[in-house]
């Protein structure tokens, strides 16, 4: 396959996802500014999204792909692995069935847990939507298992437009709601997220119905593989949650600050997740399936220089993506969520936090991409114990900087533990001679910082010669952010061109077919 072909298709859609995800926050913000009922709402959509992303997108992912991947590659185990698949989604649907009775049950005293600083109505407010958004888990979760079996057919492009779909919906149910039905956003987006879970599972339901692959619900049962799957998916849980656990934790010491607080770092966090989510989601989307068979079929080679190409092409778009979030973060701030009730103050504490949480962009990327390789190997309990190592360090820069630093504080604890993460799988799988640092991505990587380097005068002198005229105007302040942001791309471009960090020659190979 294509691999830089497959992570276009993936990021291109996902670009396309996050683009109507912000005009989604950017209606949030309109409509609540920074304050209780969006700190109440924020908490609603991340309980659930936080599941998701540990239990479905994370553990099933690195559990179950591995293994449908490696006996649907060969024909006559593929209704085996069809078998297997069933299995497992009569286990997932049970687990979630009961996790959502629970946890509405127990809501408050659950809340009590995470949010202990909120006051009365923040708690009363963030409980009320949360009954409403909490059951999105299912949906969304059944759509990660199909999405799972897509990916594994390298069937990439309904997978990542799903998310689209997803939030088109979202728009269109709250614009339509806030004039026509209740008239209270918080309500109007929670029904919304919960319609939005239903949406995406039809959109990859229905084609895999249509293509054969409807897997159908069956009494849970136990077999040998579906053993095996589940003494993988709790260290997977963890492994590949560490992320959203360290945001959780965010959360718990986020509730002791004053209201607004919470908003400004999912705010910033939504911004930092753009380039996180672009280059992320498409890697490991593609990667994990792939290095799967790599692994299966034994070719250990083309597993590491799969591998390679993937940190090289992450690499070339994450880090100037990070410069640009750091030297841009007041007027891209500015210009996405200062409208309505999002006040300037507002603009400038959220970009406190998207500083803080940038610096830590290039680990977020690595850690992806070095759990996967743990994961294609069907190694899953090697990652809990880094996991567990960075998110201790987390809580303990949480405690230590909050009370100087705030939000921005917490942030920067985020970012530090993310880097541990990185550098720490990195270091085991060098041992393992699973990840080789050659004199190939030495040299990329001296390169890339070079045309760094040659590029930042740009994008600083750019920024101070339009500074007067985005501080005031938000069409202008549009237009000239988005002027500069292809005059910054365009210069870094031909910078790695020069320096060779950017070779077009293999750029080429990797975008045609194999």
């Amino acid at each position: 396959m294509a691999l830089y072909r497959s992570f276009f298709t993936v990021g291109l859609l996902t670009i396309l996802s996050r683009i109507v995800g912000f005009l989604r926050e950017i209606l949030t913000a309109s409509l609540l500014g920074a304050g209780a009922t969006s700190d109440a709402l924020k908490i609603a959509m991340k309980l659930p999204s936080l599941f998701r992303r540990i239990f479905a997108e994370g553990a099933f992912n690195a559990s179950f792909v591995p293994m449908f991947a490696a006996l649907f590659s060969k024909p006559e185990n593929r209704q085996e692995a069809l078998t297997f698949a069933e299995q497992i989604l009569s286990w997932l649907t049970l687990f979630l069935c009961i996790l959502i009775i629970i946890v509405e049950i127990f809501l408050p005293s659950i809340f009590k847990i995470l949010a202990p600083g909120f006051d009365p109505e923040r708690l009363s407010l963030t409980i009320k939507f949360t009954r409403i958004t909490f059951p999105f888990i299912l949906f969304i979760s059944l759509t990660a298992f199909y999405s799972g079996i897509l990916n594994s057919l390298d069937r990439f492009f309904l997978v990542a437009s799903s998310p689209v779909i997803g939030n088109i919906f979202i728009l269109i149910f709250v614009t339509f709601a806030t004039k026509v039905l209740s008239g209270e956003p918080g309500i109007d987006f929670s029904i919304a997220v919960f319609g939005c879970g239903v949406v995406q599972l039809l959109w990859v339901l229905i084609p895999s119905i249509y293509s054969g692959y409807g897997i159908n619900l069956k009494f849970p049962t136990i077999s040998p593989r579906v053993k095996v799957f589940f003494r993988k998916v709790g260290p997977g849980a963890l492994g590949a949650g560490v992320v959203q656990i360290n945001i959780l934790i965010d959360m718990i010491i986020g509730s002791r600050l004053p209201a607004g607080y919470i908003s400004y770092l999912d705010y910033a966090e939504r911004l930092n997740q753009l380039p996180l989510s672009v280059i992320g989601t498409a890697i490991s989307t593609v990667l994990l399936p792939l290095m799967s068979r790599h692994v299966a079929a034994g070719k250990a080679e083309e597993s590491l220089a799969t591998q390679r190409d993937s940190i090289e092409f992450a690499m070339l778009l994450t880090l100037p993506s990070m410069c640009g979030l750091i030297v841009w973060a007041v007027p891209i701030v500015g210009m996405v969520f200062q409208h309505g009730k999002f006040t300037l103050i507002d603009t400038q504490a959220t970009a406190a936090a998207l500083i803080a949480f940038a610096i830590g962009l290039p680990a977020y990327i690595l850690i992806k991409i070095f759990s996967t390789t743990f994961f294609s190997n069907q190694d899953t309990k090697t990652p809990v114990i880094v996991a567990v190592c960075s998110v201790v360090l987390n809580l303990l820069l949480n405690l230590l900087l909050v009370d100087r630093y705030m939000h921005v504080g917490l942030a920067m604890a985020t970012a530090t533990s993310a880097w541990l993460n990185a550098l720490v799988l990195a270091y085991l799988l060098h041992k393992r001679k699973q990840f080789v640092i050659s004199n190939e991505l030495k040299i990329f990587c001296a390169r890339l910082l070079l045309s760094i380097m040659i590029a930042l005068p740009f994008i600083y002198g750019i920024k101070f010669w339009l500074h007067p005229v985005i501080l005031y105007n938000v069409w202008w302040k549009a237009i000239f952010i988005l002027l500069a942001s292809v005059g910054g791309v365009s210069v870094f471009a031909t910078s790695a061109w020069i320096t060779g960090a950017l070779n077009l020659g293999r750029f080429k190979s990797n975008m045609r077919l194999k």
